[in-house]
This record gives structure tokens, C-alpha cells and sequence, in this order.
């Protein structure tokens, strides 16, 4: 069962939110990401600098890469070991894709992001905020490895913090060394492991400098600019970050400085605003709740208990029978849209089976795991009772473009990591059409006959 930093410290849900703390998840990833502008307004008092310790630690990878002449001098090599953010063992967002350490950046994405670094300020840019803008112009750059750096330059502040909630709500807590000092943290009572809690004043579920609506590219006083940059990467900077790669964006941007330095400016005047915890639009914490309210009103009852691998299947396609019949039959369709009526992330449904699942085989005696790092990417979940039997159920939506990808390309190297032979593509439609699950279903049936 998926368990709420409240039950690993053994406390009720209300102790945590009344300081304003989040309350996640800590075996799986709650999609929710520390966003360094949120950082300007915080009211927590040890994150009083947090912002202010943030611009400075890039400022200095900028007066170094000002500084140098060629790529690999001496202040070339300081900037790019300074972007180097090794991952934190102690982590309270939970990041089940990657472990729970995170992702960090590494040398190989930190001279990418250095040498891009180093043009941004050969011409004339030197503003510390390009690098919260690096997510925008560079690959492999995303929400979480900005809030993975953010948290590393700021993990004193954090841990200063977990340690003052600790004391306040008298929570059994453990000796950790972190950066040279020594911290009195809280700790899972399961698994003895430290809990760094985190503000939720500071998270956001897409960071500021990754959203960009519908802002228009300015230019400003300078119309024959915005003219050529509209020409290339569109009217807004939602088309510029959209809708052509990031290689084309960074290389438009570096052809054209004063489209970049209006990108800057623009970034430094929007205000973030935290995740609205209260309605959780993308149901990254309702999901639970939701799964065990459907599955405890509409129990499933399976009187086998599985002794084989095709046991285990029979049990599995049971479930995902179950669940069609929750959605199509007893309303759990509605929760896939939020309040104003938009469809949530792929991610809210593949966890809202997550949660149906795990109170169904709980009852029946089964492990449902939530694989982290399974091979080349992540099984969404594996049924297994006993090491020959194991089956993995991969959950899309209809309107995934990647749709057949993900059952021709995806699904086999999931099966060969795990050594699963049994697998089940479950998908939601989601779509007023079915095209792609018909031409889905050519291709499954070409595949059986190829296999044949």
C-alpha cells in the first residue's frame, strides 16, 4: 500500500498541514516539484535566503564563464563542476522513476548546459536566471531536475527546517550528517529511513519557468526583431516552447540575444503561485482516496488464491475487468476530469488503477509493486506471487501520440527487465474517436500472426 509521509511518521493528517507542510507520498512520486521562483515569496523563516543563496550560487557560475576565454580553461572546468548537482539521498517528494535519490545532473548534461551557458553570456546575457530558464533551451532538462538542483542548493535551509518541525510537533527523530553538520531529522518508523519535509508554499506541480500560457514574444522596442523571431518560433513564447524543438528555440535565442533577453525579463516579472493543495486539480494526492472510496464500495471478491502464473493473470484481467466496470458503470469516469472540465495527466489515471488494484489484492493476498526503475523505463505496475509469476499491466490513454509506441517499443523492454512474459496494455479512452485504438488493434493482431 502506498503510505503518506503522516502514516510513516505515525501521526494523523491534520499535524502536518496545520504548519504547512506536504504531505506526500514516500514510495512513490508525487509529480509535484520545488520551484525556485516560488522561492521569492517564501514566508517559511528558514528559507528567508533561500532565494537570494540560489541567484548567487549561479551568479558565480556566470562571473566564471564571463571570466573565460576557450571551453576547458580553468574557469570554463570551475562553471562546469558547479553544475554538477549530485543526487540527495534525502528526499521528501518521493521519486519513484528514479529512486528515491532523485535524478541530479550529471557531467555529461552539465557541459552541455555550461557551454550553452557560456554563449547565453558571450552575448552580453548574464543574468543568474538563465539557468532557471535551462529546462526551456536544453534536453534532459525537466521539472524535476530544476527542483533537484534547487533542492540541492538549498538542502541546508530544507533540512534547518524538517528539524524545526520535528522539534515543534515532537516527533521521534535521528541524528543526520548533511554538508558537514549535523541535523535531528524525522524518520519513517517502517523502514528507519530520515524524512526531509518540504513547505508547500515552495511546490508547484509545473515550475513557473516551464509554463508560459499564452505570453507574447515583446521584443521590445525593437519590432523588426520580434518580427523575424514571430517569423521562426511563432507569436508567443507558449509556440516558442512548444511547438519547435529546444535545439531550434536555443538556436534562435542565440542567433538573436534580444529575443532571449525579453524571454529573461518576462520570466523575472511573472509570480508563481503554489499548487492549490485544497482542490488538487491533477489529483496528485486524491487519487488515493478516490481509488479506496470505489474500490471499498464496489468490493471484488476472488475465493482462489493463485497458485501459478496463469492464477496470477486470471486474478489480473479480474481487476482490470473490475475496473472498466468502475469507470463505465459506476461513475469513476468522472474523476479523470477536473473541475473545469479538463482531462487530468495520463499519470493521475495510471495511479487511480494503482490504488483500485492495491485494495484488490491486498484482499487476495497479492503484492502489487510499483517498479522504480525497471531497465530503460519504468513498469507501471507488477503482479507477482512468487518469482514465476509476474505480470505487468501498462495503463494509457487513447489520446497518447505515442500510443502504439508504447505496446510495440515500450512494453517488450518493460517485460524483458522484469522477465515477464504475461503483460496486459490496459487502455482508457479518452477520445471521441477510435481511430488509434483501432489501428492499435491491427497491430496487435499483425504481431500475433508474426509470432505464429
Amino acid at each position: 500500500m502506498a503510505r503518506r509521509i503522516n502514516e510513516a511518521l505515525g501521526i494523523t493528517e491534520k499535524i502536518l498541514e496545520k504548519p504547512g507542510v506536504f504531505n506526500g507520498f514516500v514510495d512513490l512520486d508525487s509529480e509535484l516539484y520545488i520551484d525556485p521562483n516560488l522561492l521569492k515569496a517564501a514566508k517559511t523563516p528558514e528559507l528567508a535566503r533561500s532565494y537570494e543563496k540560489f541567484l548567487k550560487y549561479f551568479d558565480d557560475v556566470v562571473r566564471l564563464l564571463d571570466a573565460s576565454k576557450a571551453v576547458g580553461d580553468r574557469f570554463f572546468a570551475a562553471a562546469w563542476k558547479r553544475l554538477i548537482f549530485h543526487e540527495e539521498e534525502i528526499s521528501a517528494l518521493g521519486y519513484a522513476k528514479r529512486g528515491i535519490a532523485g535524478s541530479g545532473i550529471g557531467e555529461g548534461l552539465a557541459l552541455n548546459i555550461a557551454g550553452t551557458a557560456a554563449q547565453i553570456v558571450a552575448a552580453g546575457i548574464k543574468d543568474p536566471e538563465i539557468f532557471q530558464l535551462v529546462g526551456v533551451l536544453e534536453g534532459g532538462i525537466g521539472a524535476d531536475r530544476i527542483s533537484d538542483m534547487t533542492i540541492s542548493i538549498i538542502l541546508p535551509d530544507l533540512l534547518a527546517y524538517s528539524e524545526r518541525i520535528a522539534q515543534d510537533l515532537e516527533l521521534a527523530s535521528k541524528k543526520v550528517v548533511a554538508r558537514g553538520k549535523a541535523y535531528r531529522l524525522p524518520y519513517d518508523s517502517k523502514t528507519g529511513k530520515p524524512i526531509m519535509l518540504i513547505p508547500r508554499e515552495i511546490l508547484d506541480d509545473l515550475p513557473v519557468a516551464l509554463n508560459w500560457y499564452d505570453i507574447d514574444i515583446v521584443c521590445k522596442h525593437n519590432k523588426e526583431l520580434r518580427a523575424k523571431v514571430n517569423e521562426i518560433i511563432g507569436r508567443t513564447w507558449k509556440d516558442a516552447t512548444r511547438k519547435i524543438t529546444k535545439k531550434e528555440l536555443k538556436e534562435t535565442l542565440l542567433k538573436y540575444p534580444g529575443a532571449l533577453r525579453d524571454m529573461v525579463e518576462q520570466y523575472e516579472e511573472k509570480e508563481g503561485k503554489p499548487y492549490d493543495f485544497g482542490a488538487d486539480p491533477s489529483g496528485i494526492l486524491s487519487w488515493q482516496n478516490i481509488a479506496r472510496k470505489f474500490a471499498e464500495k464496489f468490493p471484488l471478491r476472488m475465493a482462489k488464491k493463485p497458485k501459478s502464473a496463469e492464477d496470477v493473470l486470471r486474478i489480473v484481467k479480474t481487476i482490470c475487468e473490475q475496473f472498466q466496470e468502475l469507470v463505465e458503470g459506476n461513475g469513476l469516469f468522472r474523476v479523470f476530469y477536473d473541475d473545469s472540465g479538463k482531462l487530468r495527466h495520463e499519470r493521475f489515471a495510471q495511479l487511480l488503477f494503482f490504488g483500485v488494484a492495491d485494495s484488490y489484492c491486498s484482499a487476495n493476498n497479492l503484492d502489487l509493486n510499483r517498479e522504480p526503475n525497471a531497465g530503460r523505463g519504468p513498469v507501471d505496475f507488477k503482479v507477482s506471487r512468487g518469482y514465476a509469476a509476474r505480470v505487468t499491466v501498462e495503463v494509457k490513454y487513447s489520446s497518447n501520440t505515442s500510443l502504439q509506441k508504447g505496446y510495440t517499443k515500450q512494453l517488450p523492454i518493460y517485460n524483458r527487465a522484469e522477465r515477464t512474459v504475461r503483460s496486459i496494455f490496459l487502455i482508457i479512452r479518452t477520445t471521441a474517436s477510435q481511430v488509434s485504438i483501432k489501428n492499435l488493434l491491427q497491430v496487435h493482431h499483425m504481431t500475433d500472426k508474426e509470432r505464429t
